[in-house]
């Protein structure tokens, strides 16, 4: 493989304060490879890194940390991670591996076991990834060659810390699929996620229709009423003793 497609991930995380809580993260995540930490905090001038792997930014949200490591990435292979995954021994070897064998796959997705049994990652067969798939994928999962998604970027309106607190793994593949890249989902596993708790779902509340409905219309602009309804009528078993059927269709639609 050429030196230009070696694996760099990209971790999002807050907080670190100085080179051994650095050091002690990768540690943690069993970090191999190279890497880029995009380290969010309140007042940057509290901080004392000397690495320049890492880079504190006082702006938050997590698709903002997506693009600044994206932009900033010297690695033109690249993993999306969060902080609290742990990588099996041979991660690097398992996604090189993986774009040897699809040369012309532009985003490759990967299996991550969750911890959190009430949290589970979905397990997809391995094979191409078309719009209705890209909502079964986390964005700890995407990996992708950086020349392919240059003009591509994360809508810094959706995911955590954001206006629309989650979405923007969906919509950032949609965007990708509307430019004709190519993305596959390969079933080898690649780390544990922890997932303790999380940070946009307090369960099915009307807010939560209203956001998903913002969501849907910037995922699918073109038929984003047909995927509201579906969703409305494939969730209403767990949704049921919150909302009504017809509030959650109410709340979808006020895209409109």
């Amino acid at each position: 493989m050429k030196r230009e497609e070696k694996l760099q991930i990209l971790i999002s995380t807050m907080n670190l304060k100085n080179d051994e809580e650095v050091k002690n993260l990768l540690n943690k995540m069993k970090v191999q490879s190279d890497y880029l930490v995009i380290n969010q905090v309140k007042n940057k001038q509290e901080i004392c890194i000397q690495n320049e792997k890492v880079i504190s930014a006082t702006q938050y949200g997590l698709s903002l940390s997506r693009n600044l490591a994206m932009e900033n990435a010297t690695s033109n292979l690249i993993l999306l991670a969060d902080d609290d995954l742990v990588y099996v021994d041979e991660y690097q070897e398992i996604i090189e591996e993986a774009y040897r064998k699809n040369s012309k796959a532009d985003v490759i997705c990967f299996w991550v076991k969750s911890r959190n049994p009430k949290r589970k990652v979905k397990k997809l067969p391995s094979g191409k990834i078309g719009y209705i798939k890209t909502m079964r994928i986390c964005s700890f999962q995407i990996s992708m060659r950086r020349d392919s998604v240059k003009e591509i970027k994360f809508d810094e309106k959706f995911g955590a810390g954001s206006v629309y607190n989650r979405g923007e793994e969906s919509i950032f593949l949609c965007d990708c699929l509307r430019q004709g890249l190519k993305i596959k989902f390969v079933n080898q596993k690649i780390a544990e996620v922890e997932q303790k708790e999380s940070t946009w779902y307090n369960g099915y509340s009307e807010e939560y229709f209203e956001k998903q409905g913002e969501i849907f219309k910037r995922m699918y602009p073109k038929f984003y009423k047909i995927i509201m309804l579906q969703f409305a009528i494939r969730k209403y078993p767990q949704y049921r003793k919150e909302v009504t059927f017809k509030k959650a269709l109410e709340k979808l639609f006020l895209v409109d």
